[in-house]
């Protein structure tokens, strides 16, 4: 029956795509192992776990950085049991640990072969364990062998997961087979299940709940950021969740990691609840021996001083530990403010919890309407203090902060009634589930869900995991409930999908520092932080003082997002191509952002470059016509730039075509220009800006914070944006020129169709502007992660481009923007069909 319910669980996992593919391949080598394992004699299985485990380092990394993972690592522990004096061992480990330090900072030319890919798991493997393992070392905590320390350190499924549980290497060698095998694998199912539930919540939670900070208007919209900001550590809990479920598979009896944190009573409850294994360690290693070395100093000061200690260390490790995963060791006011405030407000707990007295009885205590009113406001309180403070911690920027603090302040009785509502249901369900305990091995009772009979269980996780396949495989069959789970279940499982708070902030990251965004958001930080730092390089541009900005310096060639950009003499990263076309000439300018530019991609695999490829190829011969295609695009242009580009640079170029490529990010662009257009005097030149900015309040030698400045222009986007349009209608008309909006779908968009592109078709439609629309190319793509030109890095490869060129082509010729026929002596410049 555990083999039924394990396959049920690992096919959910699989199907749902929640974690990475590297997951994926442990999770197989794990259940395959772990029929083998059962059967081992005892003595055989902790080296079993140790063996999986390393054969799971080249598995995920392969085997040139995989080596090194386990070279690097066995080192540390050798050094560990060196046949010295221990403060000798302490010593050598600190040298080595500098080394890999500065390896990791890259200023140590001598250590630079290490891969850098190994680093962050290199780091959840040994920054904290490798102290525990020294502590317990020396005061012969355990039973110590090769085979332990492996299983320890290299730990399944560690090889994935850069935050991975501190466990304790005294309590996994006791918890080995601490409890009836059989509960100990059903229970490892049932997290397993639960880990998977809490990882669908969240990604419920981000892509229904999250907002930008700039969006939020009212006090509902404040409660909303709030709450889902604390609620996407569902995700850290439910990978926690996962990792003990499995190694419960291998007979470690470890304790529930994550205990119902969203109910706790006071601030000492949440620490106690919410990660249970980093609360040991402190405890372990930081507040027990300051307290004990403070009491004699009176009790009141030794707890107050410990818990401070404790929250002070919490804060710098969880720098330290940012360190080895991230590169840097962030000093961050928000950090202090959450540790601190935490840590304040659990001492004045600990200190009343001291001085009134933990309640203990055998007895079950008496449960009163009296009790439970004062147990769900107690809970109610906490929630939102964590919330607050979670959403200081979580938003390091003052001015998104303000935002949500304006929200606030703009609550009306609907606001009010949510802001206090959801508190006080949550603190009424934490009353109700009161009687939920921690589920702990080895004592011999039952607690929680162990109680219940094996069978049950069992019936339950294989029902749950069961309709988790069936949603996954059919998402259709939601429909009739509402389509849009539907595009819920489709986006929670692509991988690559990122919000729409998080898609602007990544378009953001690529062109300006992400700063703290990437740090605090686990969904950014998997694509913005594994760039390498050369990734962008180092093109040659150059600034302008009118409306375009900036563009590239003509005639030069770069290395860049991988590849050689080059720039041709009229400074386009295109062919060359002369100011004045040549007789017969069809002539299309194109101008758009980073993904027309060919991003990542070689200069003739960009998509513009394909399709006049194609044109010359398939229609030239037919038509006599020799066809160009000028790239004018620019990474991050926007709407104004755009105009200004096809008004100053495309049409004295003669065109017969000019096609304007808009994205979903287009309306969110629409103002991005306006510093630049107040500094150098331009907004005269587009008095649609100014006339969104008169009707904001905004006046242009007081210009606000780029958001607070984005937030107010906000409702102004659309009719901005169809001015833009049909300014663009209007000018390329006026020269004899054809003008064609293009819709361009990136590999980051929805699979299901952003409202964004109806909205724009909709603005080019009232401003008389055909409309291409590239949404679709990507439709027989199953996984938009393949059109990524780099892990790190979203932008369309040459793949993409090749599907978005293969759409264009057909459209240009279903919409007759391209002649299909011979010339008919018709004058350049005008419409040749």
């Amino acid at each position: 029956m555990i083999t039924v319910e394990l396959a049920l669980v690992a096919a959910a996992i699989r199907l749902t795509n929640i974690e990475t593919r590297a997951f994926e391949s442990v999770l197989m080598l794990a259940l395959g192992g772990f029929l083998v394992h059962h059967f081992l004699p005892a003595a055989w299985r902790i080296n079993f776990f140790a063996a999986l485990s390393i054969a799971s380092v080249p598995l995920v990394f392969g085997w040139e950085p995989g080596m090194w993972l386990l070279a690097t690592g066995g080192l540390l522990i050798a050094l560990c049991h060196l046949p010295v004096a221990f403060w000798i061992r302490i010593a050598l480990i600190t040298i080595v640990g500098l080394m890999l330090a500065l390896a990791r900072k890259q200023v140590l030319p001598q250590l630079s072969a290490i891969p850098m890919t190994i680093w962050p798991i290199l780091g959840s493997m040994f920054i904290f364990r490798l102290v525990i393992y020294i502590y317990d070392l020396k005061h012969s905590a355990g039973p110590f062998s090769v085979g332990r320390a492996f299983s320890y350190f290299f730990m399944l499924p560690n090889v994935c997961f850069p935050l991975f549980p501190v466990v304790d290497y005294k309590t996994l060698q006791r918890s080995i087979y601490n409890d009836d095998s059989l509960r100990l694998y059903q229970t490892g199912v049932r997290w397993m299940l639960r880990g998977l539930v809490q990882l669908a919540l969240y990604k419920a939670v981000y892509f229904l709940a999250v907002i930008e900070p700039t969006s939020a208007m009212s006090g509902t919209d404040a409660a909303q950021y709030m709450v889902s900001t604390f609620l996407l550590y569902l995700k850290i809990s439910g990978l926690f969740h996962l990792i003990v479920g499995l190694l419960h598979l291998y007979g470690f009896g470890l304790a529930e990691t994550h205990h119902f944190y969203l109910f706790s009573s006071s601030f000492t409850d949440f620490w106690r609840r919410i990660n249970i294994y980093w609360k040991d360690f402190i405890q372990k290693l930081v507040f027990n021996p300051a307290y004990f070395s403070l009491r004699k100093r009176g009790e009141t000061f030794a707890i107050t001083l410990a818990t401070l200690i404790a929250f002070t260390a919490t804060w710098l490790l969880h720098s330290y530990q940012w360190f080895w995963i991230r590169g840097e060791f962030p000093i961050v006011w928000t950090d202090m403010v959450f540790w601190f405030g935490l840590g304040l407000v659990v001492s004045i707990n600990v200190l009343l919890e001291s001085r009134k007295g933990r309640q203990r009885s055998l007895a079950k205590p008496a449960r009163t309407f009296r009790s439970d009113a004062l147990l769900a406001l107690r809970i109610s309180g906490t929630f939102i203090t964590i919330c607050v403070l979670w959403t200081i911690w979580s938003t390091p920027n003052l001015e998104e902060l303000g935002f949500i603090w304006r929200a606030l302040l703009n609550s009306g009785p609907v606001d009010l009634a949510v802001l206090l509502g959801l508190p006080a249901c949550l603190g009424v369900l934490g009353a109700v589930l009161r009687h939920r305990r921690r589920e702990v091995f080895g004592s011999g009772g039952e607690a929680g869900e162990a109680g219940k009979p094996f069978l049950l269980q069992a019936a339950a996780v294989s029902a749950i995991a069961s309709l988790l396949i069936v949603v996954a495989l059919q998402p259709a069959l939601l429909k009739t409930v509402s389509p849009a789970l539907v595009t819920l279940v489709q986006d929670m499982r692509d991988r690559t999908q990122l919000n729409a708070a998080d898609s602007k902030k990544l378009v953001r990251g690529y062109y300006e520092d992400l700063g703290d965004a990437a740090r605090f958001n686990d969904e950014l930080w998997k694509i913005y932080g594994m760039q390498p730092p050369d990734w962008k390089g180092s093109v040659p541009v150059r600034d302008r003082n009118d409306a375009i900005e900036r563009e590239f310096v003509p005639s030069t060639a770069t290395m860049a997002t991988g590849v050689t950009r080059t720039i041709n003499r009229l400074g386009l990263r295109d062919r060359e191509y002369s100011l004045e076309p040549e007789p017969n000439t069809f002539r299309i300018g194109l101008v758009g952002a980073s993904h027309d530019m060919g991003w990542g991609v070689k200069d003739d695999e960009t998509y513009e470059n394909v399709v006049e490829d194609r044109l010359n190829r398939e229609l030239g011969p037919l038509t006599g016509y020799k066809f160009e295609i000028l790239n004018f695009s620019y990474q991050s242009y926007r709407p104004t730039q755009k105009l200004a580009v096809i008004e100053q640079r495309i049409l004295p170029l003669h065109p017969n075509l000019v096609l304007y490529v808009a994205g979903t990010v287009e309306p969110d662009w629409t103002f991005r220009s306006v510093r630049n257009l107040v500094r150098n005097q331009l907004l005269d030149q587009f008095p649609f800006i100014k006339n969104a900015m008169d009707r904001a309040g905004i006046r242009p030698e007081a210009l606000p914070e780029e958001d607070v400045l984005k937030s107010k222009l906000a409702p102004f986007a659309e009719e901005t944006l169809r001015a833009v349009f049909e300014r663009f209608h209007d000018s390329t008309v006026s020269w004899g020129i054809r003008p064609a909006l293009v819709l361009l779908e990136i590999p980051n968009d929805s699979r299901s169709r952003s409202k964004v592109f109806d909205r724009l078709a909709t603005l080019a439609q009232s401003a008389k502007l055909p409309v291409i629309d590239l949404q679709g190319s990507f439709s027989r793509v199953r996984d938009r992660q393949s059109l990524w030109v780099a892990p790190w890095d979203e932008h369309t490869n040459a793949e993409g481009h090749r599907l978005l060129a293969e759409r264009l082509y057909s459209l240009l010729l279903k919409e007759r923007l391209v002649p299909t026929e011979a010339p008919s002596g018709q004058p350049h410049g005008r419409d040749t069909r």
